[in-house]
């Protein structure tokens, strides 16, 4: 079983406090933020952050501010926040400026 390399441009920042976040976005085992572009049945696309903890419906109404679309949080087990759209490098660049 191979793992990934960790896309260098989303390295996670070293000594950045995210205890005040409602939030957490856990990292993937190989570094990566879990945001992945997922088609729907219909043939559109939306992105999904997984690994969410805390509030999810938090991060979903900053992640519908900052893509400017509707986000929601994801039904099943898991917590994930789901967004009409491609939006995974925003996302990303977001996650890792907020020091996740």
């Amino acid at each position: 079983r191979t793992r990934r390399v960790c896309e260098r441009r989303y390295q996670k920042k070293q000594g950045v406090d995210t205890k005040n976040l409602p939030f957490l976005v856990h990292r993937t085992p190989s570094g990566n933020l879990p945001v992945y572009v997922e088609p729907t049945q219909k043939g559109e696309k939306f992105t999904r952050i997984r690994r969410v903890f805390g509030d999810a419906q938090h991060l979903a109404n900053e992640v519908s501010r900052l893509c400017e679309s509707s986000a929601r949080v994801g039904r099943g087990g898991r917590k994930a926040v789901e967004v009409l759209g491609v939006h995974e490098k925003r996302i990303k660049e977001w996650l890792q400026h907020l020091g996740l």
